[in-house]
């Protein structure tokens, strides 16, 4: 759906859906919308219950801030007609400094903490991906093995170590939103939270949608864009998904107060690259979309009604049935097919020292981590 034209931002009207909507009516839009779609997840526990405990994963970007206002006033709402709260927050900011060119976020951090005192936070570093090495959901250590590198070096090294030895500047970038999204999914474990809600707007969950299908994980696209459980085994929702970017863009600029001083605007990873050469499929997806959503928000839409469609494979019986990198799980289809298109019970490939023993990965996996 279409919200603004450029003059109505000085006027403080929206255009919405050919209808002129005021500060408060466009405002009461986006909140109902974040409302219905955890009503329709049943995330809210019942007043003989305890209250659940979410995790909120924060980029700093328009749509996670944004959720996180939208929840904060649910909250407090709550909190004075009832006098208790159905769900505690615990919000987490991944440092990705070790891997990408990061703003200063200290300053913004605090200021958030500040302006939303109620809930818990945490800050951890991309490199501790290494310290979960024996955790059953995170295995970098395939990758991490391949470089050959110093078992003595830092967590930092290590990583800059692994993501050095990838082909492309769109393997780095793949391998690094793996390493984010199984710290999120481990955090969660370890704090005992109920679910992880993600601030992913339409936009964003389009962009997923044709950037991991182009990588090779179209198989993947239920798991890493719907609601439900992942094969994790918690509960993932996406609140945002029925509002584009560019409305909640607009949110963080109309409420009161605004909610731009807390934004990392660009996002982390973001600034578009000079060279062809660096330019990632992500980069390419953001650009298409960012376009398309200003004159055909219907097709972003679509795209993520469709991909909503989709159900997830069945899952394999077998404990190893797991790609080695990004943990998702390697279902076997008709006639034995993987994902990878290897079939079930052909010669396994051997590592270069000789050894049969290859780690499974999924075809996505492979084209990130093999040279061509």
């Amino acid at each position: 759906m279409s919200i603004y034209a450029s003059t109505a931002v000085q006027t403080s009207t929206w255009t919405f859906i050919g209808l002129i909507l005021c500060r408060e009516c466009f405002t009461k839009y986006v909140v109902t919308k974040v409302t219905k779609r955890l009503e329709s997840n049943k995330l809210r526990a019942a007043f003989n219950e305890a209250p659940k405990l979410f995790l909120l994963p924060l980029s700093l970007g328009s749509s996670s801030v944004a959720l996180l206002h939208v929840l904060h006033r649910q909250l407090e709402h709550r909190e004075n007609r009832t006098g208790r709260r159905p769900f505690g927050l615990h919000v987490l900011f991944i440092d990705q400094s070790a891997a990408v060119q990061q703003p200063a976020f200290t300053q913004v951090w605090r200021s958030l903490k500040e302006h939303y005192p109620s809930h818990s936070y945490s800050t951890i570093g991309l490199e501790e991906v290494f310290n979960y090495d024996t955790d059953s959901n995170l295995n970098f250590s395939p990758l991490y093995a391949e470089t050959g590198s110093n078992p003595r070096s830092s967590n930092r090294d290590r990583l800059e170590k692994s993501l050095s030895s990838l082909p492309s500047a769109t393997s780095r970038a793949d391998i690094i939103g793996i390493i984010r999204s199984q710290l999120v999914d481990a955090f969660a474990k370890r704090t005992c939270c109920d679910s992880i809600l993600y601030g992913d707007s339409t936009t964003r969950l389009a962009e997923r949608t044709l950037s991991e299908t182009a990588k090779g994980r179209g198989g993947a696209v239920p798991w890493l864009t719907g609601d439900g459980k992942s094969p994790h085994g918690i509960k993932i929702v996406y609140p945002m998904r029925d509002l584009l970017r560019k409305e909640l863009t607009a949110y963080t600029a109309m409420t009161t107060p605004p909610l731009t001083p807390f934004l990392l605007e660009n996002t982390i990873g973001k600034k578009p690259s000079v060279s062809s050469k660096n330019i990632t499929i992500e980069d390419l997806m953001g650009q298409y979309f960012e376009s398309v959503e200003q004159n055909y928000p219907s097709i972003v839409a679509n795209v993520v009604r469709t991909s909503g469609r989709l159900v997830a494979p069945t899952l394999s019986s077998q404990d190893d049935a797991v790609c080695h990198i990004c943990r998702l799980p390697l279902p076997i289809g008709a006639e034995g097919l993987r994902w990878s298109g290897e079939q079930e019970g052909s010669v396994s490939p051997t590592c270069s020292n000789g050894s049969k023993d290859m780690p499974k990965l999924c075809f996505g996996c492979t084209r990130s981590t093999l040279n061509p």
